[in-house]
């Protein structure tokens, strides 16, 4: 399986029929080169931001700014990491369409009582291939292929391929990495689901398991 940046992309050109390997994507000099570098980093960060991946999931305590307090709505922002690609958590809770919050900036903006600091869980810009989950490369390897495929073929049949062979390999891919994540344990009220009308989790594919409701609400 591929280790290096180069090998993925050298992987989607065989998807294309290129006979011509390329070697550097960082100073592309070749015509191959340029089109994988043009679409590599921004083919990377969509996948990763599409699914939570468990190789990806990063915990971090992020510091607050104090002289980027938000004029109005929000008291406090806290600088998100570099890494940053998708939020999961905040302080443990991963219910986040409950809570108060705002990204915005660069930063992650919320009413925190002036809290020195912030347990943000996410998912991180993880650029070493080696890092990457196996069914994670196979699906880089065929998006990559299939945002590139007109370029290099003029093809409607080939994009339809690839994309039908991303169709019918994602779900099983997303599965197998949802199936080693515990459940989560989501304590709340009937009455409360009501008013929200569904619950929710920030995993797509992790499965929540309700705890029992309560008998009566506020007793």
């Amino acid at each position: 399986m591929a280790q290096t940046e180069v090998e993925i992309c050298n992987l989607a050109l065989d998807k294309l029929g290129q006979c011509a390997d390329i070697g550097n994507i960082n100073n592309p000099t070749t015509e191959n080169e340029k089109v994988c570098a043009r679409w590599y980093t921004d083919t990377l960060e969509y996948l990763l931001r599409r699914y939570v991946w468990n190789f990806a999931i990063t915990r971090k305590s992020i510091p607050r700014d104090k002289l980027a307090t938000p004029e109005f709505d929000f008291t406090d922002a806290y600088k998100l990491p570099s890494d940053f690609v998708r939020l999961l958590a905040i302080n443990g809770r991963e219910d986040l369409n409950a809570l108060q919050y705002d990204l915005a900036g660069g930063y992650i903006l919320l009413n925190s009582n002036g809290a020195d600091s912030l347990k943000l869980k996410y998912i991180s810009r993880v650029t070493d291939v080696k890092k990457f989950d196996s069914g994670f490369k196979h699906l880089l390897v065929c998006y990559l292929a299939a945002n590139m495929a007109y370029r290099f073929t003029q093809k409607q049949t080939v994009m339809e391929r690839l994309y039908k062979e991303i169709e019918l390999e994602e779900a099983k891919i997303v599965s197998i990495d949802g199936q080693e994540k515990p459940p989560i344990r989501i304590q709340r009220s009937k009455y409360g689901r009501a008013r929200r009308r569904t619950g929710y989790s920030q995993s797509e594919f992790r499965p929540v398991v309700w705890a029992k409701d309560e008998e009566k609400e506020g007793e």
